[in-house]
């Protein structure tokens, strides 16, 4: 059964596994994000605040109460737009609803959730979405760079892109735009600047 203080206090053998202080009230109209959530290896702990961050009450949502199906918590993502996100509780005795700033903020505390009540990894979605991991983004990324280049001399438009290399006759640094020939200050070779 949850129970209701005015201070926050770590129990005997309890530990902090995540916290956020920027967590809305379900239950509040205005939306105000001021709350701070707080997920320990034995409760959900809500504190919350008033419009100046003055701790108005602590609630304490012990792991054990939340409803579970099939081993699984019943901890889901709740409606809200596709920036902000909404986690709803199911407990025994009812259900409580966390707003959060972002949907992946969101979708990390469940996984967070779940992982601390079954003791089991949880598979987390990448932050790029559909789009694969990082390196498959650069990947992307640089071959979308390289087709701009090649566009651009197959117009014939001049680069604006900044470069910096070395000089080949004595290794002095020089830098410029790509294309553009230099002279180098120190030994007078001159030089057509290349993105190394």
């Amino acid at each position: 059964m949850k129970e209701i203080t005015k201070e926050f206090r770590l129990l005997p053998e309890e530990a902090v596994v995540c916290r956020d202080n920027k967590v809305g009230d379900g239950a509040n109209p205005i939306g105000l994000k001021n709350n701070e959530l707080i997920l320990t290896n034995q409760a959900l702990i809500h504190v919350k605040k008033d419009l100046f961050g003055k701790t108005k009450e602590v609630i304490r949502y012990p792991l054990a109460d939340i409803c579970m199906s099939q081993g699984k918590p019943q901890v889901l993502l709740g409606k809200g737009d596709n920036v902000t996100g909404s986690v709803d509780v199911f407990l025994q005795y009812e259900t409580v609803n966390f707003k959060f700033e972002w949907k992946t903020d969101a979708e990390e505390w469940i996984a967070s959730i779940t992982e601390t009540v079954t003791g089991e990894k949880v598979e987390r979605k990448s932050p790029f979405g559909d789009m694969g991991d990082f390196e498959d983004l650069m990947n992307m990324a640089e071959s979308v760079t390289g087709t701009v280049k090649g566009l651009k001399k197959a117009f014939g438009i001049a680069s604006t892109e900044a470069v910096a290399c070395k000089c080949p006759s004595c290794g002095a640094p020089l830098s410029g735009v790509e294309d553009e020939v230099v002279i180098c200050p120190f030994c007078g070779a001159s030089t057509k600047l290349k993105d190394e």
